[in-house]
């Protein structure tokens, strides 16, 4: 079984840039990611807001930040951590499928996976025409109609990218209004190819079996439902924490998020939680950046 002084669990930005700041104070750290480096960053050609001399490119930005990280001494582990258990001894025990390591301090980054709308159609349509990636699959949809599904930053950022390839993006929104930056609200409103609507529910995705999408069912509140025509349907309705692996004792909030306090302490004594698995995290890579500061800052 191998030792170190901290292990971080992902490597998003938050998990990234705790690795560095950790090593960089002398502490043998190893950093865990079963996927792909990078998170929620990877799939963006372009960051916005772009972090102090950073790449544009979220990909860029992800692989230079693990490279770097290699050189300065952390210890990549490519696997899927399993659970997270606290021994007499005062370690944590970081179990995988194949192997199991101890550490002093435990930084959970694992981020959050975007959540699924749970209408019919979306499984069966998933890679032609369901998305999750304007810059990765927009160019699929070249002169088509196409939707966005949400009322937040990562929305009107995804339906921004999507109208440099479809003749028509429009925002279907649940709530009365939109929830997304001044800055971002006001380039679309100056795009004449996004269109908004408001109180507003997809119901199904529909389809020809085998092929791709051809249209969405909406409800629209006080109207009733309808059928608009789209060959893509692009989601971005929120995030779900990754956190099932972690003891059941944490605290957690209404949608699973960890509690932690100001400096990103769990219940539990070496077990943190920074990025988008925190409860209250801010969501801009400047927050993971503060999280991750935060924590190392108050390692010993």
């Amino acid at each position: 079984m191998q030792n170190f002084d901290v292990i971080v669990i992902g490597q998003g930005y938050a998990g990234l840039s705790a690795a560095r700041l950790a090593v960089q104070r002398g502490l043998s750290t190893a950093n865990f990611e079963a996927m792909c480096m990078g998170g929620l960053i990877l799939n963006l050609n372009e960051l916005d807001p772009v972090p102090q001399g950073a790449e544009h490119s979220g990909a860029e930005l992800a692989s230079n930040m693990a490279m770097q990280n290699m050189e300065l001494g952390v210890v990549p582990v490519p696997e899927a951590v399993t659970a997270v258990e606290r021994h007499d001894d005062g370690l944590w025990r970081v179990k995988t499928e194949s192997d199991e390591y101890a550490a002093r301090h435990v930084v959970v980054a694992s981020g959050a996976r975007l959540r699924k709308l749970c209408v019919p159609g979306e499984a069966e349509f998933e890679g032609r025409g369901v998305s999750e990636c304007a810059d990765c699959d927009g160019p699929m949809f070249q002169d088509m109609a196409a939707v966005v599904v949400g009322g937040g930053d990562s929305a009107f950022q995804e339906a921004l990218t999507l109208s440099q390839f479809a003749s028509k993006v429009t925002i279907v929104i649940r709530g009365n209004t939109p929830r997304a930056r001044a800055d971002l609200l006001e380039r679309a409103a100056a795009n004449p190819k996004l269109v908004q609507l408001t109180k507003t529910r997809v119901v199904a995705i529909i389809g020809a079996s085998g092929k791709g999408v051809d249209a969405i069912r909406i409800e629209t509140s006080g109207v009733g439902e309808s059928t608009l025509p789209c060959a893509g349907v692009f989601i971005f309705i929120g995030l779900e924490p990754d956190a099932g692996f972690l003891p059941a004792e944490l605290q957690r909030d209404s949608v699973g998020a960890l509690i932690t306090s100001e400096q990103c302490a769990t219940i539990f004594p070496g077990l943190w939680a920074i990025g988008a698995v925190r409860s209250g995290f801010g969501g801009l890579l400047t927050d993971a950046a503060a999280d991750a500061e935060r924590v190392v800052a108050a390692l010993s």
